[in-house]
């Protein structure tokens, strides 16, 4: 190999690299397709660093025989509304909990009294099922955790609600006996009797 292409090779190194290193001008598709390339590692980073501020206790919930847990997550430009949306978020979280909970009950005594398959029973059950998830809804919540973080110039709020399911389980028995059809019916006093015992059970575990 002659001394002159020696010579010409680490200069066309050198261009070679300095054109990989160029940025596109704008407006072109080079620049766009950049653009949208940073945008996306931005947006993936952005996630990863939210995921990995995630209190253990949002993402490991507490179990108890004596109470449902859910955590919720709000984010707005004010503290006191991210507040309101991660309790709201949690909320309704319990709420479908509560409902599988004492839709669960309901069966359980529709099955004990044999009256699974009668229509006007079921409608009575569906009602009263209804009214008392509704109810528990409403009340019996208490906050256990709550921790506010920064994100940007935004507020992000993850709460950990705690909601005591004897009380929604009682509320079902006391809504049961209130009602003369589902109380009338055969075996009702024993089905309620293993209800309460249930309940009982696990007040005192």
């Amino acid at each position: 190999m002659s001394k002159y292409k020696l010579t010409y090779l680490p200069v066309l190194a050198i261009i070679a690299l300095s054109a990989c290193n160029t940025t596109p001008s704008p407006g072109t598709p080079e620049a766009k397709a950049q653009a949208i390339v940073e945008q996306e590692k931005k947006a993936v980073e952005a996630v990863e660093q939210t995921v990995g501020d995630i209190p253990d206790w949002c993402l490991q919930l507490p179990t108890s025989d004596f109470a449902l847990y859910a955590c919720g997550s709000g984010e707005s430009g004010s503290l006191n509304m991210s507040r309101t949306r991660a309790n709201l978020a949690a909320k309704r979280q319990l709420a479908d909990m509560i409902d599988s909970e004492i839709s669960s009950r309901m069966e359980d005594f529709l099955s004990s009294t044999g009256t699974g398959d009668n229509e006007q029973i079921l409608q009575q059950s569906e009602i009263i099922t209804k009214n008392v998830t509704i109810e528990a809804s409403l009340t019996g919540y208490k906050q256990i955790q709550s921790e506010a973080q920064a994100v940007g110039s935004k507020f992000l709020v993850y709460t950990l609600l705690e909601y005591p399911i004897g009380q929604a389980n009682q509320a079902l028995v006391n809504k049961i006996k209130e009602n003369e059809i589902l109380i009338t019916q055969e075996a009702a006093d024993e089905a309620l009797a293993e209800l309460e015992a249930e309940i009982e059970k696990k007040r005192n575990e």
